[in-house]
C-alpha cells in the first residue's frame, strides 16, 4: 500500500471527525471507532464503526439538511 494512501485515510478521518464534530456529534461518545485503517484488500480506508440508531438517524438528517433535502425519517409524521 502506498505511503499517500496511508496519509489520504488518516486526513479523511481526521476530516470527517472534524466535520462531525462541527454537526453536534461528541466524536469519541458517538464514532469512537473512528480511524484510519487497512482495509481487507490491503488498502487505505476509513472505518466508522458501528453506530446506534439515533445517531445514525441524527447524522442522516445533519447530511440530509446539508444536501437542501428535508426528509423524515421512516415513520414518522409531519404532524
Amino acid at each position: 500500500m502506498a505511503k499517500e494512501e496511508d496519509e489520504a485515510a488518516r486526513r479523511s478521518a481526521e476530516r470527517l471527525a472534524l466535520a462531525l464534530e462541527d454537526a453536534g456529534f461528541d466524536v469519541g461518545q458517538e464514532f469512537p471507532a473512528l480511524h484510519d485503517a487497512v482495509g481487507r484488500q490491503g488498502r487505505a480506508v476509513v472505518r466508522i464503526g458501528d453506530v446506534l440508531p439515533p445517531i445514525a438517524d441524527r447524522l442522516a438528517s445533519a447530511l440530509m439538511a446539508g444536501s437542501g433535502q428535508d426528509h423524515q425519517a421512516e415513520g414518522e409524521s409531519s404532524r
